[in-house]
């Protein structure tokens, strides 16, 4: 007897699928949701200064429902969404996406997402503000200021000044979460509109 099509269902044949590594761009975006939705959920909670900062953390751990879980989600979809666009900047350079006319733009996009993607992972790093974020920033900050040409002066505008403070807190916070969501959301749509023309693997 079939039960409401359930044999029907499990006799139909299996769909080809494409390999994981071909599906590094989806993960890569679902990924980016789930740290945009838990994301919002923290920001409901957290208290970018130097006072609050690391007690708010405290706060949304111990006493916010499920905060623990939001954080901890948060914390390790960052980590996994860094991975997932390793791997597919490396997948894309054994490939040789970029010697290629259409490869170039799939090489250009995903280098620049890896490029935000470590600067989220860096700026969140700061954002408990106990001594090891705080140190952690005095490190990142120095080697930002290392880099040739243009080093010093995004160091300075990171740190607000020549000195790691609370001034630190509040531009890596403004800038973890107001400017790299729509940079990356803007890389994801023209990522998009690529894969519609053809131009990404």
């Amino acid at each position: 007897m079939n039960l409401l099509g359930v044999g029907a269902f499990l006799s139909r044949p299996a769909e080809a699928r494409n390999p994981l590594f071909r599906d590094l761009g989806r993960l890569s975006v679902f990924v980016f949701g789930v740290l945009a939705a838990t994301g919002a959920l923290l920001a409901l909670y957290y208290r970018p200064s130097p006072e609050a900062a690391f007690k708010s953390l405290v706060d949304i751990t111990n006493n916010a429902t499920f905060g623990w879980y939001v954080r901890s989600l948060h914390r390790v979809a960052g980590h996994v969404l860094v991975a997932l666009v390793g791997l597919y900047v490396v997948r894309g350079y054994f490939k040789r996406y970029f010697l290629g006319p259409r490869g170039r733009t799939a090489w250009r996009i995903s280098v620049g997402f890896a490029f935000v993607c470590l600067a989220f992972l860096l700026t969140g790093e700061s954002l408990p503000w106990n001594q090891h974020a705080y140190w952690q920033t005095v490190v990142n900050t120095n080697l930002v200021g290392d880099v040739p040409v243009v080093g010093g002066r995004m160091a300075d505008a990171a740190r607000g000044g020549d000195t790691v403070s609370g001034a630190t807190l509040v531009r890596l916070y403004a800038i973890h979460a107001l400017v790299l969501p729509w940079i990356a959301i803007g890389l994801i749509v023209m990522a998009g509109k690529a894969r519609k023309r053809g131009d990404l693997a």
